[in-house]
Order: C-alpha cells, then structure tokens, then sequence
C-alpha cells in the first residue's frame, strides 16, 4: 500500500491519502481530499496542489504523483460565492440609489453580484 503525506498551508499536521500502485494523479489526490475533510462535491473553492520540496504547483489533474511525496494544499476562490455582508452591502447601496435622486456610478461588478443575488432569491 502507497501513501501521499498532504497538508493545508495552515495546518501544522499532516494527512495521509492511502492507495494502491506507483503513482496518483493529482485529480484523484483532489478528491480524495474533498472526500476526507468532508468538504462538499461542488465546492466555492478550487483546490491546488503544491509539491512541498520543490513548491512547484501541479496544474493539470491527469499529472501523476509517485508514492511517498509530499504536498501542500492551497484553496483558491473560484469566485462563484458572494458573501452576505457583500450582498447587503451591494443591496444597500443600490435601495440608496432608488431613493436619492442623482444618478450613482455602479461598478461592472456590483452590477453582476446584484444580478446574482436577484437571481438567488428568484
């Protein structure tokens, strides 16, 4: 039975994903961990995974790992999710706009979080 020792950057502990043959793939490493750490199936988050001698990143998920490495995991946005203080924050501004009479600059993003929070409650 082969091993990969992977931690958070955070984390000072070390897990363990256990399995059979040479070699992982980073995809597998990927949902091996999202399985572990009980993490969802379609998270808000990618999750990267970074060879922990040599701090190089594995980008694609059919890469092959060998036994006995190390990695680090690193959660990176994927900028789906809108916080709800940015929700209320967004809802505010434009309910402020409703009420005043001169028109107020709305950024490209604002815009397109309001049109995702609409599309939430809808």
């Amino acid at each position: 039975m082969s091993c990969i020792h992977y931690k958070f950057r955070n984390n000072a502990k070390h897990d363990t994903i256990q399995f059979d043959g040479a070699y992982i793939s980073v995809g597998e490493i990927k949902q091996t961990i999202l399985g572990q750490k009980k993490m969802g199936k379609a998270p808000d988050f990618m999750l990267q995974i970074i060879n922990a001698q040599t701090q190089e990143a594995y980008n694609d998920d059919n890469q092959l790992i060998p036994r006995n490495a190390e990695v680090t995991v690193k959660r990176i946005p994927t900028g789906n999710k809108v916080s709800k203080s940015q929700l209320a924050a967004q809802s505010q501004s434009l309910d402020m706009y409703k009420m005043s009479s001169t028109p107020l600059p709305l950024s490209v993003s604002m815009v397109t979080n309001y049109t995702f929070y609409l599309n939430l409650i809808n």
